[in-house]
């Protein structure tokens, strides 16, 4: 049942985002926008140089406790090419053996991660799938203040993993002044400082699971916290809204960031080894979703630093309750030139 609402919410918010949208990404004139303040680029080729990194957070939290558990994972940077022509946007990142920068006392995990997005200059609509195995307890020192002078290394848990799958649409109101490509992909450059109040629907499906319990040794005293838990899934569907701004610097140079909140209903149930389980139902969720950005974006060259936080909590007003964070920098150079548009695209008119 929690799996047909989330494709059905998918199904049709897709759907909404590509009737609602369509008009104003395919329609060059007249224009949909103020000229003065939004300039597009859609019809040059993008080709970008990327670093990436993406990181997972896991919090399972007892209000009755005075210690949550906090665990991370500690995934490389990927570096790789990102090509974009109008609609289109390809982007592929592998992980280059010696430029990793992953520390080496945190662990090693792996991640597989699917985004499929669609920017128009009314709506936003985002999917993404992200798989993560291997994480590291991050507040180890909170159990124990002398773990490291006993030894060098985080405690590892190799079973734990995570699975996210999210689906978030949003409307932007001053679409006419403020462009959400110019600050996601610079296909569009934003002239003047802009911003927009955003409303919009979000989907969230959680899965946690650990094939042993989450047992360190006798200096940590994890009895009261976790220490049964085998798995957690949870389903999360509400409205979000919030503002972004973009502030144009000196002409080509910007600074942009976005806050949006997000109230959920939310369903979740959790699993321990000692054979017992907790189901919450008609709970109170939320999420937090938040952008930061900065850059260059010249008539050829641009670049700049990218860095998203997506926040996600099961059972706002719940004893037991967990927190995922999903972290996402990405560092890029680019270069854009002209192309000329195939047949096949000026005869659909895109």
């Amino acid at each position: 049942m929690k799996t047909a609402i989330f494709v059905a919410a998918c199904f049709f918010s897709f759907l909404w985002v590509m009737g609602s949208s369509a008009d104003s990404l395919h329609k060059t004139q007249p224009y949909r926008y103020d000229t003065s303040y939004i300039e597009s680029y859609r019809d040059l080729f993008h080709l970008t140089l990327v670093g990436v990194n993406k990181q997972t957070g896991l919090t399972l939290a007892n209000v009755n406790s005075d210690y949550d558990l906090t665990f991370k994972t500690n995934n490389p940077f990927g570096y790789g090419i990102a090509l974009d022509y109008k609609w289109a946007t390809f982007e592929y990142t592998k992980t280059i053996k010696g430029l990793e920068l992953r520390p080496e006392k945190k662990g090693e995990s792996d991640a597989f991660a699917f985004r499929f997005g669609f920017t128009g200059r009314k709506f936003r609509f985002n999917f993404f799938v992200r798989s993560t195995t291997g994480f590291y307890l991050d507040n180890v020192e909170d159990y124990d203040p002398n773990w490291f002078s006993k030894q060098a290394d985080y405690p590892h848990f190799d079973s734990l993993s995570s699975l996210a799958v999210a689906v978030s649409v949003y409307y932007t109101f001053n679409y006419r002044k403020y462009s959400n490509t110019a600050a996601l992909w610079q296909i569009d450059w934003q002239k003047r400082s802009a911003g927009s109040p955003v409303l919009g629907f979000l989907a969230n499906v959680e899965n946690i699971a650990t094939s042993s319990p989450l047992l360190l040794n006798d200096t940590l005293l994890t009895i009261n916290y976790y220490p049964d838990f085998k798995a957690g899934s949870s389903l999360k569907i509400g409205l979000s809204g919030g503002y972004m701004h973009t502030f144009v610097i000196k002409k080509r140079f910007y600074v942009h960031g976005a806050l949006i909140q997000g109230f959920l209903y939310s369903r979740s149930l959790t699993e321990f080894y000692n054979d017992q389980s907790a189901q919450t139902a008609n709970a109170l969720g939320a999420s937090l979703y938040s952008r930061l950005t900065a850059g260059y974006n010249g008539k050829k060259v641009y670049g700049g630093v990218f860095f998203v936080s997506d926040v996600f909590i099961d059972d706002f007003f719940g004893d037991l309750y967990t927190v995922n964070t999903y972290t996402y920098l990405r560092i890029y150079i680019g270069y854009r030139f002209p192309i000329k548009t195939p047949g096949w695209m000026r005869k659909f008119k895109l």
